[in-house]
């Protein structure tokens, strides 16, 4: 490491730490200013509020001296995250505090300085950025590709994969959630279907073609019964890499509160899996028949699909995605 990177680190969890420390020592002398926000089924505010100021002079104290610094930076980003349930709360509820009720910008503004604060904490503790490969990396197999989600009014949920990498080269599937609650997998390969349905819950599997014509912002997905048309927004890119340590620990956490989804989880024959987003769009335009009958409507996904141990985002999305798997 450089000298005068080593410098910006010891300046920032300097200055992070003595912060954390002062906020943390503020909960005891002012109290009944935080428990406003403290969610209810806590229960006890006072406790927690106590709790949280213990934790944050812990944090501070481990980030000014350089043998804790990691294990306070990783420790800091889960106070972060569980912190913010308290921001959180304050926005959902709309409470005040001093009498002021703040305006959704403001909350926005709260949200981007949480989120800027565990990468901080990921940069002051190198807990975040690839080095070299991951160890197994070797072991793993990854996948590289795109995958698309939505439902219909008419209770029918796809999850479709379009893989353009992968240790079987491209290849296109789409898993299906009936009305009923009939979980499919369609795969134009038996190979491939018999390695996805090790993994994922399927009361059937059918090996069928499946074409799917790429436009430069949407799919058109064919199969011998489904024909699906769909369109995203512009969406936005996650701008850095993340280590699957970050993923695992710290942003399934982020994934499972906004988006109802996981980014890390154990497969039905106990492989670990890591999904990377590295980029995410809106689904807003969708046409869905099935044997020449409307599908109805584009709606969200909001009954749990059951394939394995993550469901897709609540919201009609695409991504794009790596996914390594050991």
């Amino acid at each position: 490491m450089s000298l005068r990177l080593h410098m910006f680190r010891f300046i920032a969890s300097s200055l992070l730490g003595s912060a954390l420390i002062w906020i943390g020592i503020d909960h005891f002398l002012n109290t009944d200013w935080y428990v406003p926000i403290v969610p209810s089924l806590l229960g006890v505010p006072e406790f927690w509020v106590l709790f949280s100021g213990i934790a944050e002079i812990t944090v501070g104290l481990g980030l000014l001296h350089p043998r804790t610094r990691t294990y306070a930076s990783l420790s800091g980003v889960w106070l972060m995250v569980f912190l913010y349930f308290a921001n959180a709360n304050m926005w959902i509820n709309n409470i005040p505090l001093d009498g002021i009720n703040y305006a959704n910008p403001w909350h926005f503004l709260r949200l981007v300085i949480q989120i800027a604060l565990i990468l901080l904490l990921c940069w002051i503790g190198e807990i975040t950025p690839f080095k070299g490969k991951e160890k197994l990396y070797h072991q793993m197999d990854v996948f590289e590709g795109r995958i698309t989600s939505m439902g219909f009014s008419s209770g029918h949920r796809f999850v479709i994969g379009q893989w353009s990498s992968t240790p079987f080269g491209a290849f296109n599937d789409i898993m299906w959630v009936t009305p009923n609650q009939e979980r499919i997998l369609i795969c134009d390969d038996e190979k491939i279907a018999a390695y996805i349905s090790s993994m994922y819950t399927f009361e059937d599997v059918t090996i069928q073609p499946i074409s799917i014509e790429q436009k430069p912002t949407g799919l058109h997905v064919q199969t011998n019964s489904i024909d699906l048309s769909f369109k995203w927004n512009k969406g936005f890119t996650i701008p850095f890499r993340r280590s699957l340590f970050f993923i695992q620990n710290v942003e399934t956490w982020f994934a499972k509160i906004f988006f109802n989804t996981k980014t890390y989880g154990i497969t039905n024959n106990h492989r670990k899996e890591w999904y990377m987003i590295n980029h995410l769009s809106k689904v807003i335009e969708c046409e869905g028949y099935m044997n020449d009958e409307t599908l109805g409507t584009l709606s969200n996904i909001d009954e749990t699909c059951g394939f394995g141990f993550s469901d897709p985002p609540r919201k009609p999305s695409s991504v794009l995605v790596k996914t390594h798997i050991l």
